[in-house]
């Protein structure tokens, strides 16, 4: 990953200065705060899908998360070394494709103060030359108050900046705080791009009550196929499923999107004529749910999956998510941390639907592994 560092130099208690400096790959000079927690990172080392190459490696508050308005992102397998977290490798690093727009990070900072923002960046020999740092205390209007350097040119090697908020009160304990990177010089064509990698937010806790913990309400592995109903037995949690199509049975499965470092082993084929397959997912106690799974189909399985989920266990809603569907397993996230009704319910249940022609079918079958529900402490 490129290292590109805005360094704020951290004054914290004793000045409410705010200053930045490059730091270049194998430079350890710039100032840490051994007080200090990780709160947020995203290494964009999980490339199954550009959701999950955008979703958090790591996070402590809910609401992370980035937005990019110019043409399109994906991932690069160059990725950096430099402000790794959480035992991560370099991996990838995250791609902004031209014509350019904003690059929004939202890094919600509540329970912490003093919080410190890193990043890596590069860009190819067309890629825009410059990016501006401006931040939001409101989550709508950006200034570059308090930053002294806050422009840079950008190289053709990863670099790492430093934006010390520290010094700025109202970037503490801050629910809507965001950071945004607006870029110039070579930004309208349809080559070249920017590069991130290692994004990182640090801080000090406040001493308040500390955000939620995030972690696995339930999971299938689908790994025991001893019989049928061993292999729909949930490894975490109390949650069941159904399948109102043909039959189901054990196939071979897929590493992605694993728990506890299983192995890939086996996954769950639902043969046609196809059904619908109902997820029991109880979210008693947990918030801002999010459901992953990894998929696929034969030639002749269903090239869809809609997406249907009921809060009192009986009637079902469309949530409008339509998942396309391959011959190769891809992971899909189902977020439904805006949805109503959804947080600390025991009847919770979601729905997957497939297309009509798989309905009739009398061949071909679609395939799930390592179903995974994850939420927020309440």
């Amino acid at each position: 990953m490129r290292k590109f560092f805005i360094y704020l130099s951290l004054c914290f208690a004793v000045s409410s200065c705010v200053e930045d400096r490059d730091i270049s790959n194998g430079d350890d000079s710039f100032v840490s705060n051994p007080d200090a927690e990780l709160i947020h990172y995203w290494s964009f080392n999980n490339t199954s899908t550009p959701n999950t190459l955008a979703s958090t490696t790591f996070t402590k508050v809910t609401g992370a998360k980035i937005d990019y308005l110019g043409s399109y992102y994906d991932d690069v397998s160059e990725g950096s070394s430099i402000n790794l977290r959480e035992n991560e490798e370099s991996g990838s690093a995250l791609r902004l494709r031209n014509p350019s727009g904003d690059f929004i990070i939202s890094i919600p900072s509540t329970g912490y103060k003093d919080v410190v923002f890193n990043f890596v960046t590069t860009r190819t020999s067309n890629g825009p030359a410059q990016q501006t740092v401006s931040y939001s205390t409101d989550g709508t209007t950006f200034t570059t108050a308090g930053l002294t350097n806050y422009e840079y040119g950008v190289t053709t090697d990863f670099l790492r900046h430093q934006i010390d908020l520290s010094g700025i009160p109202e970037a503490d304990d801050n629910a809507h705080l965001k950071i945004k990177i607006s870029f110039s010089g070579n930004i309208t064509g349809d080559a070249g791009n920017s590069r991130f990698d290692n994004i990182t937010l640090d801080g000090i806790p406040t001493g308040a009550a500390q955000p939620s913990k995030l972690e696995f309400l339930h999971y299938w592995n689908f790994n025991d196929a001893s019989s049928i109903t061993s292999l729909i037995a949930p490894n975490l949690g109390n949650g069941s499923l159904s399948y109102a199509g043909s039959y189901y049975d054990d196939t071979e499965g897929t590493d992605k999107n694993t728990l506890d470092n299983d192995p890939a082993g086996t996954a769950l084929r639902v043969r046609n004529p196809s059904g619908d397959f109902i997820m029991n997912i109880p979210t008693t106690g947990h918030t801002d749910i999010k459901v992953k799974y990894a998929a696929m189909r034969t030639g002749s399985g269903s090239s869809t999956q809609s997406v249907w989920y009921s809060t009192d266990g009986t009637n079902f809603i469309n949530s409008g998510m339509i998942f396309n569907i391959t011959t190769d397993f891809t992971v899909f996230e189902i977020d439904l941390s805006t949805v109503s009704g959804v947080n600390n319910n025991p009847d919770f249940k979601l729905k997957i639907a497939f297309d009509t022609a798989s309905a009739t079918a009398s061949s071909g079958n679609n395939r799930i592994d390592n179903l995974t529900v994850e939420g927020y402490t309440l």
